[in-house]
C-alpha cells in the first residue's frame, strides 16, 4: 500500500483498530512486570544502586537504537517489519527474565525489552500515517491513550499475579502477550511514503536540529528522567518501606497510570482546543514536580496513592503533546527519523534517571532521589513557558 494523504481515517479503519490492540499487547508485555521489577532486582542483587542500573538498561538500548531505526525505516519506506520485530524482542526479554539469576542477566533482559520499545518509533509513525497532518497531535493522544490503558491493566494485574503465584509468573504472562501481538501485527496494513527520505548524514543532522524537535526532546528528557526514576524505580521501594506487599505495588502504579490515562487522552484533544501548548505543559510539569517533592513526606500508603495520582496526571498532560510537537513540522518521509531523534533523546532521561537516582539513594539516602527529581521537573515547567510558542492548539 502506498502513502496518501487521506481526508480521514476511514480507509484504514481495520488497521487503526489492530494498531490499538497491538499497542496494548506490545506495552502489556513490558509493563506486566514493571511494578515488581525494581523490587525484584533489589531482591536478586541486594543493592539499590543495582536496582537503578537494571531499570536504566531499559532506556540505554533506546538511546542507542531509536535514531538508527528511524533513519533505516525512512530509507526502506517500511514500518511494519519493525513492529513485528518489537514483539519478537518483547518475547526474548520475558524469556530472559524467566531465566535470570544475577544482576547482569536482569540487565541484559531489560536491555532487550528496551530494544522492543525502540520499535515504537516506526509504530507511531505508521499509525500517524493513517491520519492527515492536521490531526497528528490528536492521533498521538489516541495511540498514547491505548498505550497507557495497557500499562494500567498490565501493572495492576502484574502485581496481583506476582503476589498470588510468585515473582517470575508475570514474565510468563508477558511472553504469551508477545506471541499474541506478533500474530495480530502481521495483519496490519502498511501505508508507505511515496518516496524514500534518501537521508545523508548531513540531512539526518539537519532533521535533528529542528528547533521544535529539540525543544520537545529536552523537555521530555526531564520528564522521563523523573518518570522512570520515581514512578517505576524508587516509589515502589519507598512503598515497601511503608509496608506495601507485591500486590500493593501494582495498585501503586495503577493509581499513577489511571490519571495518566485521562491526562493523555485530554492533552492533545479537548484541552488543546482551549489552552496554548505552553500552558498545558507548564501545568503538567508543575503538578508532577509538586507530587514528587511530596512523596517522602507521606507516611501512609493511601496518601502515597493520591500523590502518585497527581504525578500521573501531570505526566499524562505533558507526554503526548511533546510527542506530537516533535514531528508536526517534519515532512512525512522524514518523520520516522525525527521520531527516532525524539525518542532516543528522551531515552537519555529514562536511562540516566534511574541510574543516577540509584547512586543518590545508595550514597545519600532515598529522600534525596525525590528532591533531585522534583527540582528537575520544576525546571521543565519553567522552560515550557520560555521555549514553547504561545500558539493555541488546533480545534478538533
Amino acid at each position: 500500500m502506498t502513502s496518501s494523504d487521506p481526508s480521514g481515517p476511514s480507509p484504514y479503519r481495520s488497521s487503526i483498530l489492530l494498531s490499538y490492540l497491538c499497542t496494548m499487547l506490545l506495552w502489556g508485555a513490558v509493563y506486566i512486570y514493571m511494578p515488581i521489577l525494581s523490587s525484584y532486582a533489589k531482591l536478586v542483587s541486594g543493592s539499590l544502586q543495582a536496582a537503578g542500573l537494571v531499570i536504566g538498561a531499559y532506556g540505554l538500548s533506546q538511546i542507542i537504537l531509536r535514531i538508527p531505526l528511524g533513519v533505516w525505516s525512512d530509507r526502506l519506506r517500511r514500518r511494519k517489519p519493525f513492529i513485528l520485530l518489537g514483539f519478537v524482542f518483547d518475547g526474548l526479554a520475558n524469556l530472559g527474565l524467566i531465566l535470570s539469576g544475577s544482576t547482569w542477566m536482569l540487565f541484559l533482559s531489560v536491555f532487550t525489552s528496551g530494544i522492543a520499545a525502540s520499535m515504537w518509533v516506526p509504530f507511531t509513525v505508521l499509525y500517524s500515517s493513517y491520519f492527515p497532518l492536521s490531526r497528528i497531535a490528536r492521533s498521538m493522544s489516541l495511540i498514547m491513550f491505548f498505550s497507557r490503558l495497557a500499562q494500567i491493566f498490565a501493572n495492576y494485574t502484574g502485581g496481583k499475579i506476582a503476589d498470588a503465584w510468585g515473582w517470575t509468573v508475570p514474565f510468563y504472562v508477558g511472553l504469551g502477550l508477545s506471541v499474541l501481538g506478533l500474530l495480530l501485527a502481521a495483519r496490519i496494513s502498511e501505508v508507505r511514503p511515496e518516496k524514500s527520505s534518501d537521508l545523508t548524514l548531513q540531512k539526518v543532522l539537519r532533521v535533528g536540529r529542528n528547533r521544535m524537535l529539540l525543544t520537545a526532546s529536552f523537555l521530555c528528557i526531564l520528564m522521563q528522567f523523573s518518570n522512570f526514576a520515581i514512578a517505576y524505580g524508587f516509589s515502589p521501594i519507598f512503598a515497601q518501606q511503608l509496608g506495601a506487599s507485591k500486590g500493593d505495588l501494582g495498585v501503586l502504579l495503577f493509581w499513577y497510570l489511571l490519571p495518566n490515562l485521562a491526562g493523555t487522552l485530554l492533552s492533545g484533544t479537548f484541552i488543546r482546543s482551549y489552552l496554548a501548548d505552553r500552558w498545558i505543559l507548564f501545568v503538567g510539569f508543575l503538578l508532577s514536580s509538586g507530587a514528587v517533592f511530596s512523596i517522602p513526606l507521606t507516611g501512609r500508603l493511601s496518601t502515597l496513592f493520591l500523590v502518585q495520582a497527581i504525578n500521573g496526571t501531570g505526566v499524562g498532560l505533558v507526554f503526548p503533546l511533546l510527542m506530537g510537537l516533535s514531528i508536526q513540522s517534519i515532512a512525512r518521509e522524514q518523520q520516522a527519523t525525527a521520531m527516532g531523534f525524539f525518542q532516543s533523546l528522551y531515552a537519555i532521561g529514562m536511562s540516566v534517571g534511574p541510574i543516577l537516582s540509584g547512586i543518590f539513594a545508595q550514597e545519600i539516602g532515598l529522600t534525596s532521589v525525590f528532591v533531585l527529581n522534583g527540582v528537575l521537573v520544576f525546571i521543565g515547567a519553567v522552560f515550557s513557558l520560555v521555549m514553547v510558542p504561545s500558539t493555541l492548539g488546533e480545534k478538533n
